[in-house]
């Protein structure tokens, strides 16, 4: 009876001291969380996906309105401003330019003989704020499928001199390459960068892939162009290493012309790299190149706000906790909808941020490090918004450490796992340990789709800057056992990615949403609060290109 009593009054204390002492810095972060209820999130989504915005284009109203709106909340929620001259706005300069097809002049010639391509049916070029108008003649070259593998004893432009010239090159590789990057046009581009060329005509040599190859390219290429006004910065990141005066993509049917004016069969060629034979030559007749650009400047900005950490140290470290507010704005109407709303891309992800801002701002814990919320412009363009905003955000006392980025919040269904981009290179994958615990959820560390899409978005413009990051996606394992996700998730892809159907009209969920908000939530809470040195994984090839090669390159200097 006696260790009842004294179980009893154990008890007693226990909870004595609870209220005493208030709850475990944890546990209030629990709440906190808990504390943010669906409609405050929704609300925002239902702005910000609503026609009223247009689609949220780059320099457009409806940015500009959606910009205006995140500001406001920000104030509501505490944040101080973190912009340009005390203000929620950092300004970002643009221009933006097409070509003038009506100026195109594409034709190689040869003693008095010559082969013209015609914009838009046999060639497609793209344009470069660098160049400008472009007028240019040069030499040629055919150097096969322009790879070099020393691995594999594959080098292209082995015993040909490209110094000066536009090279020719056939988009693949040859019978048994084991390189996963034989594919790869950027790789294709530098090659051909690191051997002097100055001018770079790629083709698609299979047939049956041809023309929707060729009409998807010069769909992308002839579009209006957008790129940071501040050149210093570069072009369109996925399209930085094409930085050549000339650089189209040409159809089969004008190479065969330009092939023949060179005394040579195109197919032939074709069919002997294809074999692994060496077909680089250089070619007797020249290119010409010629069109004037339509070019404009717009001004946009991100939408910047910042929590002050607290600690006397921890508070001159700054995590970005980040999304893009851009999408894609009014493009071709399909069944009399012209509006591409971008809810889920990415209107979920700034509704996020203005969640975490309100969940971080009411948590009674106060945060340790200091904590940057943005909403970038331009990420549909190529990364801009943020590349300039990691460029060029001075903080005079403390540095960035992290990014923690959200693109496309989980929307379509709950799944019982995570798909953590950038997990593998950097000890924030701690973070996300912790987070997904509480949650009953796993951590899919799926590598293939970290391949194809962490460098998709906006957390690679600080990874370039050596900064660790990582994007939470939603993964492949739905809670509904009749459900298969990644098929789900393909379909929407091919239905519902940068159309007019990724509205509010569609089919969402609730649960999903909240989920992984929580799981973002946590995962911030843990690397501003409870982790100790925020490091690279010394193995990660991020690591090794951007950290490792920027010292080597500082030593030298």
């Amino acid at each position: 009876m006696k260790s009842i009593r004294i179980l009893i009054l154990g008890f007693i204390f226990c909870a004595l001291c609870q209220m005493a002492f208030g709850q475990s810095p944890a546990e209030s972060a629990i709440d906190a969380m808990n504390n943010i209820d669906y409609d405050y999130f929704h609300k925002h989504l239902t702005y910000l996906a609503s026609d009223d915005l247009k689609g949220r284009d780059t320099g457009s109203e409806g940015y500009a309105k959606a910009a205006e709106y995140v500001s406001n909340e920000y104030s509501k929620n505490g944040m101080l401003p973190f912009g340009d001259n005390n203000s929620y706005f950092q300004k970002v300069e643009f221009s933006k330019w097409t070509i003038n097809s009506k100026s195109v002049i594409f034709k190689s010639s040869l003693n008095n003989e010559n082969v013209k391509a015609i914009y838009g049916e046999s060639i497609s070029l793209l344009s470069n704020q660098k160049f400008g108008n472009v007028n240019t003649t040069q030499e040629l070259a055919f150097v096969g499928y322009g790879n070099v593998v020393p691995d594999e004893n594959i080098n292209d432009y082995d015993g040909i001199d490209v110094k000066g010239k536009t090279v020719i090159i056939a988009i693949g590789g040859p019978k048994g390459i084991k390189n996963k990057d034989f594919n790869n046009m950027e790789i294709k581009a530098e090659n051909a960068r690191k051997h002097g060329a100055t001018g770079i005509i790629l083709c698609y040599p299979k047939k049956a892939l041809q023309k929707i190859v060729f009409k998807n390219v010069h769909g992308f290429l002839s579009a209006e162009m957008v790129a940071l006004a501040d050149t210093s910065l570069g072009g369109r990141s996925y399209l930085a290493g094409f930085e050549f005066e000339i650089a189209g993509l040409a159809k089969m049917n004008f190479l065969k012309d330009l092939f023949k004016l060179n005394g040579l069969k195109l197919n032939k060629e074709l069919k002997n790299i294809s074999k692994g034979e060496k077909a680089s030559q250089l070619l007797s007749s020249k290119i010409e190149c010629k069109f004037d650009l339509i070019q404009k400047d717009i001004n946009c900005k991100n939408v910047v706000a910042l929590l002050p950490g607290t600690d006397s140290k921890l508070k001159n470290e700054y995590v970005v906790v980040s999304a893009h507010l851009d999408h894609v704005g009014v493009g071709k109407a399909i069944k009399g909808d012209s509006i591409y709303n971008g809810m889920w891309d990415n209107a979920t992800g700034s509704a996020a941020i203005l969640s975490l801002s309100k969940a971080f701002n009411e948590m009674p814990e106060k945060t340790k490090r200091s904590i940057i919320f943005v909403c970038y412009t331009a990420e549909e363009k190529g990364l801009l918004g943020s590349r300039y905003f990691a460029n060029k955000t001075i903080i005079k006392d403390g540095e960035i450490v992290a990014n923690l980025n959200v693109d496309m919040l989980a929307a379509l269904f709950e799944t019982t796992d995570v798909i953590p981009l950038g997990y593998n290179h950097s000890n924030l994958s701690e973070a996300v340990d912790y987070a997904v615990k509480p949650m009953n959820l796993t951590v899919d560390n799926n590598k293939k789709e970290e391949d194809e899409y962490f460098s998709r978005s906006d957390q690679m413009s600080f990874i370039h800057l050596g900064v660790p990051a990582i994007n939470i996606g939603n993964g492949y394992t739905a809670k509904n056992p009749k459900i298969n996700a990644k098929k789900e998730v393909d379909k929407w892809m091919k239905k519902y990615y940068h159309s007019p159907f990724d509205d509010l009209n569609q089919d969402y969920s609730q649960e999903a949403f909240m989920s992984f908000f929580k799981v973002y939530y946590l995962t911030t809470y843990y690397t501003v609060n409870k982790m100790e040195k925020i490091t690279w994984n010394t193995e990660s090839k991020y690591f090794k290109k951007y950290v490792l090669k920027e010292k080597k390159e500082t030593a030298h200097k």
